[in-house]
């Protein structure tokens, strides 16, 4: 905990590493943001694609349904 980046907000960061055809799912509590996108590959969030470097800020969501079109490395922060 010590060596940890501590964040001054209501937040959450996440990552998370996917290979090419896997797939995983994120809740979304009511109210909350989401800003995620891969550092490395191609995913894809409820239907829209993302390439590395890309990003993605959502809202009004409950499920993120996010599958890797090719091998990635994926950073997910959940605000409020």
């Amino acid at each position: 905990e010590d060596e940890a980046l501590r964040i001054h907000a209501d937040a959450r960061v996440a990552a998370a590493t996917l290979n090419r055809g896997q797939a995983t799912e994120y809740f979304m509590a009511s109210g909350r943001r989401v800003y995620m996108g891969p550092a490395r590959g191609r995913i894809e969030v409820n239907g829209v694609t993302a390439n590395a470097g890309d990003g993605l800020a959502i809202r009004d969501e409950r499920l993120l349904r996010v599958s890797a079109g090719e091998d990635s490395e994926i950073v997910l922060v959940d605000v409020a």
